[in-house]
């Protein structure tokens, strides 16, 4: 599977990755306060966003089976696809921090 490169995935974040064994994370936050932290496993094709709101966790979201993995128009989009189930991932930084998860059945 195709990732982004590091430089593609520098300029989208705007920050150095944090890489602990197999794993690459990327913090950001937006003027409102919300932090997403997006890591993804190149070893096994999974991708985690989390976001927080000051202190608190208010959503985690975890997916294994990377197809797709790409930066159109400053959107950073992932695929997941599993026998008849598609899913999507959007994500945008700026000007604010935008995560969309979708999920359909294909069949």
């Amino acid at each position: 599977m195709k990732y982004p490169t590091q430089l593609q995935l520098l300029e989208f974040f705007g920050v150095e990755p944090v890489i602990q064994d197999d794993v690459t994370a990327y913090t950001v936050s937006d003027d409102g306060g919300l932090v997403l932290t997006l890591s993804f496993n190149i070893a096994d094709d999974s991708l985690q966003t989390s976001l927080l709101f000051g202190e608190r966790v208010i959503a985690v979201v975890s997916q294994e089976g990377m197809t797709r993995f790409w930066i159109s128009d400053g959107v950073l989009m992932c695929e997941f696809v599993h026998e008849n189930v598609r899913i999507n991932l959007a994500v945008s930084t700026h000007p604010n921090i935008h995560v969309e998860w979708s999920g359909l059945r294909s069949s």
